[in-house]
């Protein structure tokens, strides 16, 4: 059958990105990254060596050695959901539980001292100074219960022992996870020309930690993060594309 020329091959990819942490032999459950803006693979031959001939005078390159071959991978996520956060932060999390203080202890003595409590979600029960008692809520100091920050009030403190509850919450902690590598997958769509649709798998993602985390910004924060496509000695490849 003649190709028909007037058919378009253009592109303009778009789907979901799932990724799925593998540390040793074992798979984790796979997530989706959630809006991400932009992915790409890239490909380079490195090290590449050069046999020079001498023998016409003229010095031309004579054979060319193969090198090594790399993919990498440059993914732009857009969201901060807390799976994809830990990827690209290399973080564990933990879950801090509900629970209670008795009496936590802050150094403050002046109007508009700052004391941070170690939890957040609290409920108070107890404010006391050390020296002259108990405390009142909105005369002595103000509270933000959400953050757990106290302000103070009253001058004239000598210390101030705190007593509350506290929700639970999520602990994060950058750069410490023991995750050897993500499979990539792209459930893609082409949205012009044939508009096809395409699995496209990497296999063995070594990921780079994502060199910025914005915390104050005016629009959508962005996360970038980078890896290599490992070769994987089953599949013979660094990635595999699928048209469906």
């Amino acid at each position: 059958m003649a190709e028909n020329l007037n058919q378009s091959h253009a592109f303009i990819g778009k789907g979901k990105i799932f990724m799925t942490p593998i540390t040793g032999a074992v798979r984790g459950k796979p997530f989706w990254v959630g809006v991400a803006s932009a992915l790409s693979f890239a490909h380079s031959v490195e090290d590449e060596k050069e046999l020079i001939e001498h023998h016409s005078g003229t010095n031309q390159v004579w054979d060319v050695s193969a090198g090594t071959k790399k993919t990498t991978v440059s993914l732009t996520i857009q969201e901060r959901r807390l799976e994809a956060m830990r990827a690209a932060l290399q973080a564990t999390v933990e879950t801090v539980a509900t629970g209670s203080v008795v009496a936590e202890e802050h150094a403050v003595d002046a109007v508009g001292d700052i004391a941070f409590l170690k939890h957040s979600n609290v409920t108070v029960t107890t404010v006391t100074d050390s020296a002259d008692g108990p405390l009142s809520e909105g005369t002595d100091y103000k509270i933000d219960k959400q953050y757990g920050r106290i302000e103070i009030l009253k001058a004239g403190l000598t210390g101030i022992k705190v007593g509350y509850t506290y929700g639970e919450a999520t602990v994060m902690k950058p750069m410490t996870d023991n995750v050897d590598f993500y499979e990539l997958r792209i459930d893609g769509m082409n949205t012009v020309g044939q508009k096809d649709k395409q699995i496209v798998t990497a296999y063995r993602v070594k990921l780079n930690p994502s060199d910025a985390y914005d915390l104050i910004n005016d629009d959508f924060a962005e996360m970038q993060i980078e890896g290599t496509a490992l070769f994987d000695e089953a599949r013979n490849a660094a990635y595999e594309i699928k048209t469906i």
